[in-house]
Parts: structure tokens; C-alpha cells; sequence
């Protein structure tokens, strides 16, 4: 299958390593494959299934694209997509100067210089794996995707191996599906079909072309979704650069340590705004949870200790008691 290689520019400075590192904990399994140096997709646009990989160029504010089949209207939205995943049209210098105002933000763009928004190659993909994603662990929700993927979506040959696979289920499909094939709770599976009715419909639109607040009005009409999920899939799925999902946990603890953090007077760069406070409370808050876990352990072992110590003394006492018994004479 020929293909073709494009160089995408994008302005200094980017950390790769960072938007990288979320595609290896959001991957769709299957579909997606990532390396430390290359972000790799099956997809089908048009009716007609390829692959792009994505490279990084060491020393060059560049990534390599390299597409296949080299059909010029799938080159073109390849190009759009990948431009978007990996938000290569962000001006880095125009957000530090919009956070210079903000210690706190100006802090983090100086120690994390060149942070990108992620996105997802599709929104409608986008979306449902949000949903799938909430308050569970990045292992479990790459499970909960491979199950929905593996039993809702299309049979299909690879189109580089030959090997069977599955593209990710339709809207039409999710719509009418039990979905009693992926190990969520009821609500959740209520939420994917009734947002894939929606979409359906024309209720919800998935363009990004459309007024931000429309579109997060109408994710909190869908059964199922509250105001994180409106904040999060309209920063991950249509690009929304002032989303700010304030209820994620994360972003909770950051305003609880920072309560004077002035939002307002960055917009509209917020999502900018949770995308360095994640990387930055993120690492302090998992080092928290490993203390607590690690605080659990030791008391556990103290109690533990405690209990052998006590058992051990009551064997003592135990012995020492019919020993005395043993001696004394018998009044018999």
C-alpha cells in the first residue's frame, strides 16, 4: 500500500514527551499504538481504512507524518486531525505571556515550558471513551474501550498485516446497543447511547466550529453527564480552549492549595490553564495517595506486631500458670 511523508512545523518550545505520555494512558486498544517516539493509527475516512504514524524529529520543531493509502482528500483531513491532536497550532509564547499575571502559572510555564492541549483523533471516539474513562484507573479504562471496541465495532482486515481488527462502533450502533459486553455501571451505558442518540439526532453537534457553551449546554441535556464530563469532552473532543473541568480531582486540589488562583483573567486559555496545573498536582497528589497507601501498610504492620506481641505474651502467661500448677501438691 504506497504512502506518503509530510513534515508538519510547529513553533518552539513542545514537549513531546508530555502529550506522548497521555496518548500511552488514553490509547484506544487495537486501534492506536504508541512508542516514545511515534503515535500510530488505524483509521477509516471516507470508506477507505489506512494507517498514520507520527514521529518526532529530534532537534526539529517538526513532526514527520507518514500516511497510507496517498489519497489526496484522506491526506488533507489526516493533516487536519493530527494538526489538532497534537495542537500544533498553539503559540507557546502567547500563553506564558497570558499567565505572566499568575505566579503560579507563570512558575509552571517556565518549568514546563511548551505543554499542549491532547486531543483525540475523533471527537465522537473521543467522547465515549471520556465517559468510559471517569473515576477509573487508566488500566481499566483502556479494558472498558478494548471491551466496547472488540464487541460493537466493525470486523475489518488490517490494512498494512491483513489481520483481523475492529474499527471503533458508530454512533448508529452504540445508539441501540445492551452494551452488556463492557463492565460499567448501568448509568454509564445509558450515558453512551443516549450521547450517540443525540449525536444521531443533530442535538449534539461534534463540529468545532460551534460556540463552546452550546455545545457543554448540551452535554449536560445528555442522561448521565455533569459538568466534568461537559468540561473535559469539550476540551478533549472539539478543542475548547477555555474549558476547565474544576470538579476533577486533580484541578480540585490544585484550587484548594492555590484558592486566590485567578481564572477569570486568563480566559480564554483555561484549558491551557488545567493542562499545567494536571502535570504539575498530578505527580504530588500520587505521591500523596503512595504515602497514604504506604502509611496504611506500616500501621497495619504495628497492629500486626502488636497482636503477635500480645499472643506471645498470653503463651507466656499460659505456660507460667500450669507450670505453677503443676507444682503445687495435691490435697488429695
Amino acid at each position: 500500500m504506497g504512502g506518503i511523508e509530510i513534515i508538519l512545523p510547529f513553533k518552539s518550545p513542545y514537549d513531546w514527551q508530555t502529550i506522548n505520555r497521555f496518548y500511552q494512558t488514553h490509547l484506544i486498544p487495537g486501534l492506536e499504538r504508541v512508542t516514545a517516539h511515534s503515535f500510530e493509527r488505524v483509521f477509516r475516512i471516507q470508506g477507505k481504512t489506512g494507517t498514520a504514524c507520527i514521529e518526532t524529529m529530534v532537534g526539529l520543531p517538526q513532526l514527520k507524518v507518514r500516511i497510507a493509502p496517498d489519497d489526496f482528500e484522506i491526506r488533507l483531513d489526516v493533516v487536519r486531525r493530527v494538526r489538532k491532536m497534537f495542537d500544533l497550532d498553539c503559540d507557546p509564547k502567547l500563553i506564558e505571556r497570558s499567565f505572566r499575571r499568575i505566579p503560579l502559572l507563570a512558575n509552571l510555564c517556565h518549568r514546563y515550558p511548551g505543554l499542549r492541549l491532547a486531543r483525540g483523533w475523533d471527537p465522537f471516539e473521543t467522547a465515549i471513551c471520556s465517559i468510559l474513562g471517569q473515576l477509573v484507573s487508566a488500566q481499566q479504562r483502556a479494558n472498558l474501550i478494548g471491551q466496547l471496541v472488540q464487541n460493537y465495532g466493525l470486523e475489518i482486515p488490517h490494512p498494512s498485516s491483513g489481520e483481523k481488527m475492529r474499527l471503533f462502533p458508530e454512533a448508529a450502533i452504540l445508539a441501540n446497543a445492551d452494551l452488556s459486553a463492557v463492565r460499567t455501571t448501568i448509568a454509564r451505558r445509558e450515558a453512551i447511547r443516549d450521547f450517540s442518540r443525540r449525536v444521531l439526532s443533530g442535538a449534539i453537534s461534534l463540529s468545532d466550529s460551534q460556540d463552546p457553551a452550546i455545545f457543554r449546554k448540551s452535554l449536560l441535556d445528555t442522561k448521565g453527564l455533569g459538568p466534568w464530563s461537559a468540561e473535559y469532552i469539550s476540551l478533549r473532543a472539539i478543542g475548547d480552549l477555555d474549558a476547565f473541568p474544576k470538579t476533577d480531582l486533580i484541578l480540585k486540589r490544585a484550587l484548594s492549595l492555590h484558592p486566590d488562583l485567578d481564572l477569570e483573567s486568563i480566559k480564554p486559555w483555561r484549558s491551557y490553564a488545567a493542562t499545567y496545573l494536571w502535570k504539575e498536582f498530578a505527580q504530588s497528589l500520587s505521591k500523596r495517595k503512595m504515602e497514604t497507601n504506604d502509611d496504611v501498610i506500616l500501621q497495619r504492620d504495628r497492629i500486626s506486631r502488636r497482636q503477635a506481641q500480645a499472643g506471645r505474651k498470653l503463651q507466656r502467661f499460659g505456660r507460667g500458670s500450669l507450670a505453677t500448677r503443676a507444682a503445687k501438691p495435691s490435697k488429695a
